[in-house]
């Protein structure tokens, strides 16, 4: 056996046996009448069991799986081979074979949507935080211009340091000048 396709089947066995036992073992409470049960069943709880299997292998494996979406298909034809159902109208089990296997895929789409459970994501990292919260302003400090600067004090443009002298300005520019080339 090819080892993709074991470990394939690994990962499908807890949503293989979960199906199997809802799509084979439901069918016994609907009963011979096409009653409320039948259409709760058929409707509801089988379409619900492709959708939540397809999303709980999206969230937690991250990658499609179109075995996960046959699943449901061949588990309906077997409880429908199980308990008669294509005697009456074998044209609507084709019906719902078709219509179990979108809803495993879109389970899976599903999957690709919700938030939560990413692999290296946890709920609380998927709240964005701003990175630089808004500092507050009081109402009678006005916000500066970001292109008009003005020195707070002019007097201190006149004291710069003049330790550096002419030679060392020279040399910062050879510097430049030789990394340039």
């Amino acid at each position: 056996m090819d080892d993709r396709f074991e470990k394939t089947l690994k990962e499908l066995i807890p949503y293989i046996i979960i199906t199997g036992v809802i799509f084979i073992f439901l069918p016994l409470f609907m009963g011979k009448d096409a009653g409320f049960a039948t259409y709760f069943i058929q409707l509801g709880l089988f379409p619900l069991t492709a959708i939540g299997c397809g999303a709980f292998y999206k969230i937690k494996k991250q990658r499609n799986n179109i075995f996960l979406c046959l699943i449901a298909p061949i588990f309906y034809a077997l409880s429908a081979l199980l308990y008669g159902m294509w005697r009456g109208s074998w044209y609507t089990v084709l019906i719902y074979i078709g219509a179990y296997f979108l809803c495993g895929y879109l389970g899976l789409l599903l999957g690709d949507i919700l938030p939560f459970g990413k692999k290296g994501e946890s709920i609380r990292s998927l709240i964005k935080k701003p990175s630089n919260p808004p500092r507050r302003v009081n109402v009678e400090e006005e916000p500066a211009a970001p292109d008009s600067f003005v020195a707070e004090d002019p007097d201190k443009d006149a004291d710069l340091d003049t330790s550096t002298t002419e030679d060392d300005i020279e040399a910062i520019l050879n510097s430049i000048h030789n990394r340039k080339q």
